[in-house]
């Protein structure tokens, strides 16, 4: 016996009505209710009025007067700011980010567009929180 390999091109329709799933080829139409049980991917979501980089200088108080030093790695506040909130949806990648944006002698702090002023880069991961900012409500 001999096999020989073809393909028949298909086209169809494929549409999305709520939760069905309308699949259409030639006059042939399938429909599925689609259950979804949890959402992908879930976002970060803050109070109304704060951003993540007020989540970082609050975070970088209470690790400061906790220990009463101010040095810091970012891996320490991020670590904090999960157990101050375990509810938010933290992503390591972001908090690294936003706290490069917040040191403004980082070497890295010239590529965002959204800069702060909260911290001094020591070197080797390290930071340190700007003086004026321990104890002050609001940052400047």
């Amino acid at each position: 016996m001999r096999e020989v390999v073809f393909s028949i091109p298909v086209t169809g329709t494929i549409s999305l009505e709520g939760n069905l799933l309308r699949i259409t080829v030639n006059e042939t139409t399938i429909t599925t209710r689609l259950e979804v049980t949890e959402l992908l991917g879930k976002r970060l979501v803050l109070q109304h009025g704060k951003t993540l980089f007020d989540l970082v200088l609050d975070v970088a108080r209470d690790l400061v007067q906790e220990t009463g030093t101010n040095e810091f790695t970012g891996a320490e506040l991020y670590h904090m700011a999960l157990q101050k909130y375990p509810d938010l949806n933290l992503r390591r990648n972001s908090w690294g980010a936003h706290m490069i944006a917040c040191a403004a002698n980082h070497p890295s702090y010239g590529h965002y567009t959204s800069r702060r002023k909260y911290f001094r880069y020591l070197g080797h991961g390290r930071y340190s929180l700007d003086k004026t900012l321990i104890l002050a409500g609001e940052p400047k």
